[in-house]
């Protein structure tokens, strides 16, 4: 049948779509001869170190697979290993930064593995920009992104990075094969750029990495107008990595701005880099110049230099007092110096730093730096800051007096073993009128007494005071009484309330009960009885309605 099949396809004439289904349909059916795949065969240890990289690696047992890495016979697969790590193009992209993070913890016991394994990812960035194959465009992203994570566990130094963006920049322009390498329309290259500062981009936030990476960008904006219309993909890509690393940053529209702003921004740092070097040179003149006045003043008659080249070896300190103090002024004048040349990144050969901590050093020496220690106050920015100072504890002892000023009076309770001879509520207040809380008048009408709690020692005393009647603390208080009488007034109202219209219920369901018990039994009566009993629980008014319906069954029956 598949023979009759292809011999009806070669008589008739069949369009393209239908020849290639039937031819389909019949090697499907019937395969074509060819050899065996054969595949290849690998030692056990290559097989081991395959299954740790490519199936056992993850975040959870990336310890374990950097202890068996490191037990491996290094001098027989370290080679292997190499190849291994940069196959990354063929494992999960999500798992590359483990392969770098595997790179940096064997840097610190195989530190050239760890170089060849950085040469070899650079070797790979700058083969695909050589061929500029498509087929390998998988790959240059995974190496790019194997280069950032490689920055980002501190295995690579930023200025491999920075060369590696303008090396992808640059490449093969100016010359005869650059349409071959670097196509107009191609953005292939965008892409490396943007991943790679997509893995590590984040960290050149500070100090000269942030300027390196801004003046990059400058580059990188020129060499994207370079390229015409971008692809949506590619410019939302773009849009993204300027939001994330510099989101106020302008994106130029011509190339002619970009070049612009690339005047004005060399322009700048020319003039910083001029200003940095006058300010090096003069301060170096100004140390240059202090060392020979302190090696032309000299101690006792005698130069120190003179004195340290004629003296062989070191003198006692503890000879005498001279010497003693001259040793102080010697450790002191050690330290200062030491400071000195951190503060000015040199200055002074090793030779004289070792001459002076070992020997006892000058005292013009120790003059010259105690000097230079002085620092210049302006009189006028410390005027300032005292009054700013007290300006600010006045202002915190203002609010602070505002507060306790506005803080409401404490209710607090008085010890009852103060008061002798009256009755007094768990606030201290005196019942029989002996309180100020009470209207009681003393030493005329317009007087209120109080009683005032005192401390002595660790005895607690009580004191009357008399004050006004219009004193703000007596009308608080009589305000605060009444709204608390008042508020006590509607409590009780509303429990009697509540009370009588209980009992009235009560009283309407007895009657209703009476009215359908029949005359002769007295065993519902009872239960009747009990029951009322029961819903009434406490209270005196409840018991004395209670007997009463207890009566009236009784002489009902």
């Amino acid at each position: 049948m598949l023979e009759i099949l292809m011999r009806l396809k070669n008589v008739k004439n069949l369009d393209p779509r239908h020849s290639t289904l039937v031819e389909n349909a019949y090697y499907l059916c019937k395969p074509p001869e060819r050899s065996a795949r054969v595949s290849k065969v690998r030692p056990p240890l290559y097989q081991y170190i395959r299954k740790l990289l490519f199936s056992d690696l993850d975040k959870s047992s990336i310890e374990h697979v950097l202890r068996q890495l490191r037990k491996l016979p290094w001098s027989e697969c370290e080679a292997y290993l190499l190849k291994c790590f940069m196959k990354v193009h063929k494992g999960k992209y999500g798992q590359i930064h483990l392969i770098a993070s595997l790179t940096a913890g064997l840097s610190r016991y195989h530190d050239e593995f760890a170089v060849a394994v950085v040469d070899e990812v650079l070797e790979e960035i700058r083969l695909g920009l050589e061929l500029n194959d498509y087929g390998m465009q998988q790959r240059r992203i995974a190496h790019m992104r194997f280069l950032g994570e490689l920055y980002n566990y501190e295995h690579v130094d930023s200025s491999v990075v920075f060369e590696t963006l303008y090396w992808i920049l640059m490449f093969g322009h100016d010359t005869p094969e650059q349409d071959v390498l670097d196509p107009p329309e191609d953005c292939f290259r965008i892409r490396m750029v943007i991943t790679l500062l997509e893995t590590c981009g984040h960290y050149f936030d500070r100090g000269s990495s942030k300027r390196k990476l801004n003046r990059f960008l400058m580059h990188f904006q020129r060499y994207i107008l370079s390229k015409g219309l971008l692809p949506l993909d590619v410019e939302f890509d773009l849009q993204d990595l300027f939001a994330e690393l510099r989101p106020n940053m302008i994106r130029y529209s011509s190339i002619e701005e970009v070049n612009a702003a690339l005047i004005e921004l060399e322009e700048n740092e020319r003039a910083v880099s001029t200003d940095k070097v006058n300010s090096e040179k003069n301060s170096d003149t100004d140390k240059l110049s202090s060392r020979t006045t302190s090696c032309t003043i000299s101690a006792n008659g005698q130069s120190i230099l003179n004195g340290n080249e004629e003296n062989g070896s070191h003198e006692d300190i503890g000879g005498s007092d001279t010497d003693s103090g001259s040793g102080t002024i010697d450790q002191d004048g050690h330290d200062e110096e030491e400071l000195d040349e951190e503060n000015h990144d040199g200055g002074v050969d090793t030779e004289d730093e070792d001459d002076d901590g070992d020997g006892p050093a000058s005292e013009e020496e120790d003059e010259v730096h105690v000097r230079q220690k002085v620092a210049e106050v302006d009189p006028l920015e410390v005027a300032s800051f005292e009054q700013e100072l007290r300006a600010v504890m006045q202002e915190s002892m203002e609010q602070r007096r505002q507060e306790l000023r506005g803080r409401p009076a404490l209710n607090m309770v008085i010890p009852m073993n103060l008061f002798e001879g009256s009755t007094k509520d768990h606030h201290g207040r005196a019942v029989g009128g002996e309180s100020g809380d009470e209207d009681e008048e003393a030493g005329g009408n317009k007087e209120v007494q109080v009683k005032v709690l005192v401390k002595r020692g660790n005895k607690q005393q009580t004191k009357q005071l008399y004050i006004p009647r219009d004193c703000s603390l007596v009308q608080s208080t009589k305000q605060k009484e009444a709204a608390e009488f008042e508020e006590k007034q509607d409590i009780k109202r509303l429990v009697l309330e509540y009370n009588d219209r209980e009992e009235e219920e009560n009283n309407g369901m007895g009657t209703q009960t009476l009215n359908w018990m029949p005359g002769g039994t007295s065993r519902v009566a009872g239960r009747g009885s009990t029951w009322e009993g029961s819903r009434r629980g406490t209270g005196s008014r409840y018991r004395h309605h209670h007997q009463s319906g207890s009566g009236l069954h009784g002489r009902r029956r």
